[in-house]
């Protein structure tokens, strides 16, 4: 993974405080900076003190100090910070004035906006085909030769084995229940709306989680929580919603019932779940934007059809 330290340029140009506009122009000529955004301020100990904006510097009378020019304080991050997270705190802050310090605060150099750019325009189209199945190979050679047809097939393959494996235990959790379904065919109707609304809730909290973690860690327990609460509302007002429309449709209070709070608890599990296997799968070493929609779909989809019908034979009457 790219670091700050692969980014940065040490070719930037720094000054004092008490420099004049005259002076610190003077010494900006006659060199090519590879970033020439910002003058960055620094001590006699070479310690990081502020910027100043170079317009601020083009416009100011020639005997101002450059500490009257001060602009904000430059995004701070050390040289092994992630690449990609240090790209989105730039764009998060609507600012390209990126400085890489040491653990004493000494200027090491500062990242070129450029090279943000080029860096969150890779990441994000990588991302996509990562997580569509196409490598950047697939992209960019539509032709593939034999060896790099059987890369992409084993990479896309065993995501897919993983999702056969779940619809069978699915169906075994299901044939499990026959006795139900036999009892009440109109349970058949509904199953596929209850998958469909876990598999929903489930998909919006790991594509929010993944997008949280591409800025840094997230703590377990805070996201449990929060996403635990969102998941129970929304499970709330859809079981309250599909029990009444179930209710006024079929006249069938308690298969109304049924479906209506199978929808609210599976909502809650599914982004118990969803937020769970990210995590889980970004500490062991895996792509969480990768892995962990199938694995994740598998067990919401089986954990769905598990509560769905323990409750339809918990409430329907023998």
């Amino acid at each position: 993974m790219a670091t700050a330290a692969d980014l940065m340029t040490p070719d930037i140009p720094r000054s004092v405080r008490h420099r004049t506009v005259r002076e610190t122009i003077a010494a900006l000529q006659g060199h090519t900076w590879d970033e020439v955004g910002h003058v960055y301020l620094v001590d006699d100990h070479a310690v990081l003190m502020g910027q100043v904006p170079i317009e601020r510097l083009l416009h100011a009378k020639e005997q101002t100090a450059l500490a009257e020019l001060e602009g904000l304080p430059p995004i701070e991050v050390l040289p092994g910070d992630g690449a990609e997270t240090v790209a989105l705190r730039a764009v998060e802050r609507h600012d390209a004035d990126v400085a890489v310090i040491d653990g004493h605060r000494r200027l090491l150099g500062a990242i070129p906006i450029g090279r943000l750019l080029a860096l969150l325009h890779e990441e994000h189209v990588d991302n996509f085909l990562r997580m569509g199945g196409v490598s950047k190979v697939d992209h960019l050679h539509p032709s593939l030769t034999a060896q790099q047809t059987f890369t992409a097939v084993r990479a896309r393959l065993p995501w897919l084995l993983v999702g056969l494996a779940g619809g069978f235990m699915a169906g075994g959790v299901a044939s499990a229940f026959e006795d139900s379904l036999k009892r009440e065919v109109a349970l058949a109707f509904f199953l596929p709306l209850v998958v469909y609304m876990a598999d929903a809730v489930g998909t919006q909290t790991e594509t929010v989680l993944v997008r949280r973690l591409a800025y840094g860690d997230v703590a377990l327990w805070a996201q449990l929580t929060r996403e635990t609460l969102i998941g129970a509302a929304i499970g709330t007002i859809v079981a309250v919603v599909a029990s009444a429309g179930l209710w006024i449709w079929n006249g069938h209070p308690t298969l109304a019932v049924v479906v209506g709070a199978s929808l609210g608890v599976t909502a809650i599990v599914a982004t118990a779940i969803a937020s769970l296997l990210p995590l889980g799968l970004m500490r062991l070493g895996a792509d969480p934007a990768l892995a962990s929609g199938p694995i994740a779909t598998v067990v919401q989809d089986i954990l769905s059809v598990g509560i769905y019908l323990m409750i339809a034979t918990a409430l329907l009457p023998l």
